[in-house]
């Protein structure tokens, strides 16, 4: 070598291994590293010295280093290449291909890469016009040893990623690369299978034999020929899968039962497996229903099962399954639009490894089966297949136990536990995934019931009536208190049949087969209806089953007084010891479960609900006028429960006076001198609500704080009356109750009018204000008037900047936790909600209330004087609701 040229190298090597040096300071690091920069990128013997320093006798880091050099100058620099110097690199690169490496369970696999890379650049300049030796130069390399074969091998898999699946190779050159590899695909493809055959083979003889070391080569190549094949599988003709009567597939499926390859194969298999494009083109991959084939697969899973909490045999089992799943889909596409595809042999096999991944105590095994089972029940010919058919009533049964909410990361007392720990880093992450999960579980149930609604619901009523007998299990960690958490035993149960008794309900009325007699369902509901509880959790879980059950009433309309007494009961459930400020959160949670049941059952049945019109007006003043009784939410809730009902007298008169009564308390307050002071400006505003007040606790004795009390209730009661109040559906009913005023004189059509229009109109006054005073709070002066204790006041809800971040909320289970929220996340609570409830009221006023609304107001000079004041010092969060809430709502 030249000795000038010897002297860069020496200088060369030193930056570089002070780069990598872990006790040099940062200033020697760094110029160290200018050194390499400046070099890699000026110097004209970038070539010359990076074939030098990345033969064998450097280390790794100075070998990688050459290598990097050389990739450099052909990514960068290859323009200002002489031909010589093209010649010379690609002669070199075959030459670093043959002999560069050691041995290839010795060599660095980062310095294997770098050299299938330097290899795979040249190509996507020079290949095939100005190469056009390459393919055999590959070929005869790859005859001289296991190491450079998996050389050659990484070259091509890093070819068909680069061209096929990143595409970062120009239009032109990947037109021309794509047509020469598709030209020679069938050789590749009989090289790897040549490859794959004879070294799987020589490695089952030499681990036969015992030689482990020889062995261990011959099984990297085989690897090697596997994930080179993923490149390829996904988009070369299907000719190329299936040709030799499927030799490709034979061996990948004879591979599954090789623990050093299965995993490799099987994501080869379901890469195949997964193919979309023509029909006539995926037909061939039904020859995997095929005897040999499915025992195959169905050996290597029960194998796999075995060791099934091993990381490496749990994702192969997670991968043989989706193989299952996508072959599955593959039938479901071809069954019925091919006529040559029919019932598939081993059909009832298939199934049933089907199910047995079903119901494995994996939960994502088991998700992965709910999609194709849901596509089966769903398709026109498979549904009604005798073989499909006859497991149906397992899939069912299997679906009681996959509603179950266990299998947390953090628990240890479900065998679905173990599991999660390996699925899930964290139970955050569990339960982003389990109500998708038991969302896929429910739609397979309901598609059942379609089909045999007597099984799913014989189910659901064996199921509802042993837990009705059942004593209650409050599992050791509810023993303490005696009543439930979520990770008792009763509890998991009752909300898994909730869930599913709701999901059999919704469509059994839907079926058009044999239904089972509603004698059955009317028992059914009068036995929930006199289970007694005084556990919260429980009884929550309870009132989805009698809301589930509703669909009934039309065939037991007599039952209705005793089901609204039963919700009610639960309106105002308590737990002894128990008062309107210590409430638990599972009390809280369980009584706004049954206000909106209440709402429930009055939207969808309100013809049956009007005749106790009255009795259930009086009953909701009654505990409303109590003031240890309901809180604000609650009040509001039950507001258009009756609002709902309110509906069905059809008169315009009469329901005008009826929201003119309902909002007689909210038109007192928000008309009020004293809202309408506190409305005037942003200083005032914020002493009324206490931002430039200390923080007081606890919050019964913050003034302030009845002050938000009732301008959140006269908020959430017009927002509620807006929603829920209507005119008829029925025209003519229109047009005997007064709601038609007129005819447009664009379309013709009669002008409606809502019997809400003139009230809600009387609170907008105030209610521009309020948003103006809103805006105003961010103009600095007012902004320096808050007090210290409530300096973040403004900022964004916690919950809400987890939403944006992608981040789950945390998992706690807080039912029996009686605590309040501090001051701060109060007064947060209540800004954030006056904000975004007030544009839900002006766009639901511009829906809701049409014609009248546009024509009493001049929408423009309206939103400029609130909606837009002050834009220029709002943050861009709080603009978020003007444009998702207001613009969409008033556009549509």
């Amino acid at each position: 070598m030249d000795p000038n040229l010897q002297q860069i190298v020496s200088k060369l090597c030193l930056a570089v291994e002070t780069v990598m040096n872990p006790v040099v300071c940062q200033s020697d690091r760094l110029a160290a590293h200018q050194i390499c920069e400046d070099f890699k990128d000026n110097s004209p013997y970038c070539v010359q010295v990076g074939i030098s320093i990345s033969s064998k006798e450097y280390s790794p880091v100075i070998r990688h280093f050459g290598l990097q050099l050389l990739e450099h100058c052909i990514k960068f620099r290859w323009i200002n290449l002489s031909l010589d110097e093209k010649q010379y690199l690609k002669q070199n690169s075959l030459q670093l291909l043959d002999t560069g490496t050691k041995y290839l369970l010795e060599e660095e696999l980062h310095v294997k890469d770098a050299i299938s890379r330097i290899v795979v650049e040249l190509m996507k300049r020079e290949w095939p016009q100005n190469w056009q030796s390459l393919m055999t130069d590959l070929h005869n390399i790859s005859q001289h040893g296991e190491t450079q074969t998996e050389l050659v091998l990484m070259v091509f898999h890093r070819l068909v990623e680069d061209v096929v699946a990143f595409q970062n190779v120009p239009n032109q050159r990947r037109r021309e690369i794509l047509q020469s590899l598709t030209a020679q695909i069938s050789q590749l493809f009989h090289f790897f299978l040549t490859l794959l055959e004879t070294h799987a083979a020589q490695f089952k003889l030499l681990v036969a034999e015992g030689k482990e070391r020889d062995s261990l080569a011959l099984n990297r190549v085989s690897q090697s020929v596997l994930m080179t094949l993923t490149g390829f599988v996904d988009w070369v003709n299907m000719s190329h899968i299936v040709e030799n009567n499927g030799r490709l597939l034979q061996l990948l499926c004879l591979l599954l039962d090789d623990s050093s390859l299965q995993l490799h194969a099987a994501e080869c298999l379901l890469l195949v497996v997964s193919r979309k494009g023509k029909l006539e083109d995926r037909k061939p991959i039904l020859i995997l229903f095929s005897e040999g084939a499915m025992s195959t697969i169905l050996t290597a899973a029960i194998a796999a099962e075995k060791a099934s909490l091993d990381e490496y045999y749990y994702l192969f089992l997670k991968r043989l399954c989706q193989v299952l799943t996508e072959i599955g889909k593959q039938l479901v596409a071809l069954w019925g639009t091919d006529p040559e595809v029919g019932v598939p042999p081993n059909f009832s096999t298939y199934l049933e490894a089907l199910l047995a991944f079903t119901v494995h105590k994996s939960q994502m095994l088991g998700s992965f089966t709910q999609t194709l089972w849901a596509l089966f029940l769903r398709h026109e010919h498979i549904s009604k297949d005798e073989t499909l058919v006859s497991f149906i009533p397992r899939v069912v049964t299997a679906a009681t136990q996959s509603l179950l909410k266990v299998g947390y990361p953090s628990q240890n007392n479900y065998p679905s536990c173990a599991y999660s720990k390996l699925d899930f880093d964290s139970d955050e992450e569990f339960n982003m995934f389990f109500p998708r999960y038991r969302a896929e579980v429910a739609d397979t149930v309901r598609l059942a019931t379609l089909l045999q609604p007597k099984l799913t619901f014989s189910i659901a009523y064996d199921w509802l009536k042993t837990q009705l007998q059942k004593p209650l299990d409050v599992g050791e960690v509810g023993v303490e208190k005696g009543i439930c958490n979520l990770s008792s035993p009763s509890f998991l149960e009752w909300d898994a049949l909730g869930v599913f008794l709701e999901s059999v309900m919704l469509r059994l009325m839907a079926s058009t087969n044999d239904k089972p007699d509603t004698t059955e369902g009317i028992e059914l509901l009068q036995r929930v209806l006199v289970y007694q509880t005084q556990d919260p959790l429980i009884l929550s879980c309870l009132l989805s089953c009698i809301s589930a059950l509703f669909p009934l009433l039309l065939y037991t309309p007599e039952t209705i007084p005793v089901v609204l007494d039963k919700i009610f009961g639960a309106v105002i459930f308590n737990l002894p010891g128990q008062t309107k400020g210590t409430r638990s959160r599972a009390v809280k949670n369980v009584r706004q479960h049954a206000c909106s049941i209440v709402v429930k059952i009055c939207k969808q049945y309100p013809a049956l609900i009007f005749p106790a019109f009255d009795s259930l007006y009086s009953h909701i003043k009654l505990i409303s006028n109590d003031p240890e009784q309901l809180s604000q939410m609650e009040k509001t809730i039950l507001v258009e429960a009756i609002m709902l009902i309110s509906n069905q007298f059809n008169d315009f008169e009469k329901q005008s006076a009826f929201i003119k009564e309902i909002l007689s308390p909210v038109h007192e307050l928000w008309t009020s001198k004293e809202f309408t002071q506190a409305f005037l400006a942003p200083d005032i505003f914020m002493s009324y609500v206490g931002l430039d007040q200390a923080a007081v606790e606890p919050s019964s004795a913050d003034t302030c704080g009845i002050n938000r009390s009732h301008i959140s209730y006269c908020i959430h009661t017009m927002l509620g009356v807006l929603k829920r109040s209507k005119w008829p559906d029925d025209l003519q009913a229109c047009q005997r109750g007064g709601f038609v005023i007129g005819t447009s004189n664009v379309t013709g059509s009669p002008i409606l009018r809502n019997p809400a229009t003139s009230h809600i109109l009387a609170l907008l006054n105030n209610l521009i204000m309020l948003l103006k005073t809103q805006n105003g709070l961010w103009l600095p002066d007012y902004l320096r008037l808050r007090h210290p204790d409530f300096e973040k006041a403004y900022d964004l809800l916690e919950v809400d900047k987890l939403a944006i971040l992608g981040i789950p909320p945390p998992c706690i289970d807080n039912t029996d936790s009686t605590t309040c929220k501090q001051p701060l996340a109060r007064v947060k609570s209540f800004l954030g909600m006056i904000h975004d409830n007030s544009y839900h009221i002006l766009g639901n006023a511009g829906q809701c209330l049409g014609y009248e609304f546009y024509s009493a107001s001049n929408i423009i000079t309206f939103l400029q004087d609130s909606v837009f004041s002050y834009q220029e010092f709002i943050p861009d969060y709080r603009l978020r609701p003007v444009i998702h809430i207001l613009f969409k709502k008033i556009t549509q």
